[in-house]
């Protein structure tokens, strides 16, 4: 029992140590499968999870991006995004060697992508080839949600667009319903043309196309392989398709038409060559939107064939092949007013019935409008003017693409104009009194210049002029008054300026000649006074010397006496020093290098220590008043640097400093150096250094000490050069 008892304790610590010594949390082990990176939540692909897979590339971008493909899913790898930030192991060779076909295996992390998650490579290797998977047939579903995005598909639609890609061509497709599109490589297309209409199965890798919020805008098709692109169903020739009227575009049929082209004749209103053109007939018009540059004139008769597009909720042609058939005369305009317009296709809307008697989409019409504003295209590579109009509390637009811009800068706001153009409709959705879509207001293409007639231009004198005219008015006697109180303040700032300025220099001054007679009288006194005392006891003590070196004298004091002469001697050697160093050099007349010439060699007197000046530059416009100060700093560094630092050398440097109207003093010496901030100061008897400092302070000058025990010291001294009130007394 006892020994159960001595036990239990050392198990339980080392139970304990045990499961303390044990790993907190496992390691991440990498993704080996491309459906479990597709199931990552967006945050948690940004966290760069660990990645090992194995997959073929299905498709690889001419900048280096790839898409994979295993058992599970597929996703994009951003291998030139690792490679140009130097993450991707695998050099540019490697890189370009990669093609469609290849099993690579890829370590690196997850990203979030923009769409889908995918993979930031740091190193890729190809193990080998395989034939690509087959593809999917297509899911609407899941197709055109996004879901397959990253695996190989097969898709049908008829071929609305051809047009050129970056590696070759992209087909604008119509899945009958669902729009997408497809880019395949330039050798698969032999006839662009003719693949337009044509029911068409593509074999690639679905991608999409979002927007900047990561959103899904249209499903594509990236495809690499030239038989991947099959023709099913031949197209009819352009102006075989079936013909019907410009008002049954796409009305109620028992039976759906498909995505097939539909032809339609009317009369041009207007045409831009490679954009757009307007057709009539019957009572009811269309805009036709094409690629040719066959420019029609108004009352030519054209054949249009295209396929019907709703983006603008009212029905029009677009990818349309167009030629001439016949000339007619052209409709003439409509005399009615756009408020007019609006509300009677709103009764229409609200009464479930057609619009009367048209609802006057693409019609041309005629009324009278205030011009407030003429904008003009911000690139004059597109040469536009938007004339922004006012028909009672109506504001519209009237766009001119095209002609004489001249005419239309010309116009002046506040004239009224007779305005002559091709109304656009403009739906907005309304949810009351019930969800619809209601024409809220409308917009004009004019066909040229002529279209806008000048009815009366506006008084030179406007409102706005007579207001621009008091502003301008009053503005100017304001900013008048405002400059002569911003000049009363300056010239009361400069004062002040001065007033303080001149009088810090009187004091300045007033303290310097002060300082001065202070220390020269200090130095006299000391040296009239105490010095000449100590010189006599040294007197005496020659004499009883003297007396105790005659014969019969047992010479016994002579040790004492000696002793008591150094002494003495050391005494009056420092106390020479002192008043050395208390003592002023004036300048009387000498320019400040030949007054530190002879502090230098004043100093440098009775000490086994070499003191070099350098003086450099222009120093003869140095004011007596800061050359005196100069000259008694560098007196003060030099005794310092004699008395604490044991030099061999020591170099003097008075010189211009970089910033203009300034000097700079340098005292730098080979002595022993010390640690900054750790000098003795003036708590224990020690004012050197602070005397330098202030008086430097007093200057608006800067003091900088360097030093370092074995390293010597360096005292860098600049000061402003200006001039002081020296005429004090």
């Amino acid at each position: 029992m006892m020994l159960y008892r001595s036990w239990v304790p050392l198990l339980t610590i080392l139970f304990f140590v045990g499961v303390g010594s044990r790993p907190t949390a496992r390691a991440q082990e990498p993704l080996t499968r491309i459906g479990d990176i597709n199931s990552l939540s967006r945050s948690d692909a940004a966290k760069n999870l660990p990645v090992h897979v194995r997959g073929v590339v299905t498709w690889r971008s001419s900048r280096g991006r790839l898409i994979v493909q295993d058992d599970t899913g597929g996703c994009w790898v951003y291998a030139d995004d690792t490679r140009s930030r130097k993450v991707l192991s695998a050099d540019d060779a490697v890189l370009q060697s990669i093609r469609v076909g290849h099993v690579l295996e890829i370590e690196g992390g997850s990203d979030p992508g923009s769409y889908a998650p995918g993979i930031m490579p740091k190193a890729l290797r190809i193990v080998g080839e395989q034939p690509l998977p087959a593809g999917r047939p297509m899911n609407p579903t899941r197709f055109f949600s996004g879901a397959e995005a990253g695996l190989r598909v097969e898709v049908r639609g008829v071929v609305q667009g051809v047009q050129r890609a970056e590696t070759g061509w992209l087909l604008e497709f119509n899945a009958n319903p669902g729009r997408f599109t497809a880019e395949v490589p330039e050798s698969a297309v032999a006839d662009p043309a003719a693949l337009v209409d044509a029911e068409v199965r593509v074999t690639g890798v679905a991608v999409t196309r979002v927007n900047s919020r990561g959103e899904l805008t249209m499903p594509r098709i990236f495809s690499n392989q030239v038989g991947e692109l099959v023709v099913e169903v031949p197209a009819t020739p352009a102006f075989a398709a079936p013909l019907v009227p410009l008002s049954r575009l796409l009305p109620y049929r028992p039976e759906p038409t498909g995505p097939h082209r539909l032809r339609v004749i009317g009369t041009v209103t207007f045409s831009l060559p490679g954009k757009f053109l307007y057709l009539y007939d019957g009572g009811s018009a269309v805009r036709v939107e094409t690629r040719s540059g066959e420019r029609f004139q108004v009352g030519d008769r054209v054949e249009a064939a295209g396929f019907v597009n709703m983006t603008r909720y009212v029905g029009m042609l677009v990818e349309a092949q167009v030629r001439k058939v016949g000339t007619e005369t052209a409709p003439d305009a409509v005399d009615i007013s756009p408020e007019e317009i609006i509300a009677l296709n709103q009764l229409a809307m609200n009464t479930y019935r057609l619009a009367q008697p048209h609802d006057f989409d693409g019609h041309l019409i005629r009324f009278r409008a205030g011009l407030l504003a003429v904008q003009a295209a911000p690139d004059a590579k597109q040469p536009w003017r938007r004339l922004t109009l006012q028909h009672g509390e109506t504001i519209l637009s009237a766009l001119l693409h095209e002609g004489d811009m001249h005419a239309i800068d010309a116009l002046r706001p506040g004239s009224e104009l007779e305005v002559t153009g091709i109304v656009q409709l403009e739906y907005t959705p309304v949810a009351a009194p019930r969800l619809s879509l209601m024409p809220t207001r409308l917009e004009l293409v004019l066909r040229s210049a002529a279209d806008i007639a000048v009815v009366s231009a506006p008084s030179w004198w406007t409102p706005e002029r007579l207001l621009g005219a008091v502003a301008v008015v009053v503005i100017g006697l304001g900013a008048a008054l405002i400059w002569a109180w911003q000049l009363r303040r300056q010239v009361r700032r400069k004062t002040q300026q001065l007033a303080t300025e001149m009088s810090a220099r009187r004091d300045a001054a007033v303290e310097f000649q002060a300082t001065l007679r202070e220390r020269n009288r200090l130095a006299a006194n000391l040296h009239d006074t105490l010095l000449q005392t100590m010189g006599g006891i040294g007197f005496q003590i020659g004499a009883c010397e003297a007396e105790a070196a005659l014969p019969g004298r047992d010479g016994k004091p002579l040790v004492h006496l000696a002793v008591t002469r150094r002494i003495l001697d050391h005494a009056v050697k420092e106390l020479r020093s002192s008043v050395w160093a208390l003592r002023s050099l004036p300048l009387h007349g000498k320019g400040l290098p030949e007054a530190l010439s002879a502090v230098a060699e004043r100093a440098g007197a009775g000490h086994p220590v070499h003191i070099e000046l350098r003086t450099d530059g222009d120093l003869s416009h140095v004011p007596d008043f800061v050359a005196g100060n100069l000259v008694l700093a560098a007196q003060e560094a030099l005794h310092n640097a004699l008395k604490h630092g044991s030099p061999h050398a020591i170099t003097l440097e008075a010189r211009p400093a970089e910033k203009p109207n300034w000097i700079v003093l340098i005292i730098h010496d080979d002595g022993v150096g010390f640690t900054p901030g750790q000098e003795a100061g003036a708590n224990r008897g020690h004012f050197g250094l602070v005397g330098m400092r202030e008086r430097i302070a007093r200057l608006d000058g800067t003091l900088r000490i360097e030093s370092a025990p074995g390293h010597g010291t360096t005292v860098r001294i600049e000061v402003p050069l200006r001039s002081y009130d020296e005429t004090v007394a």
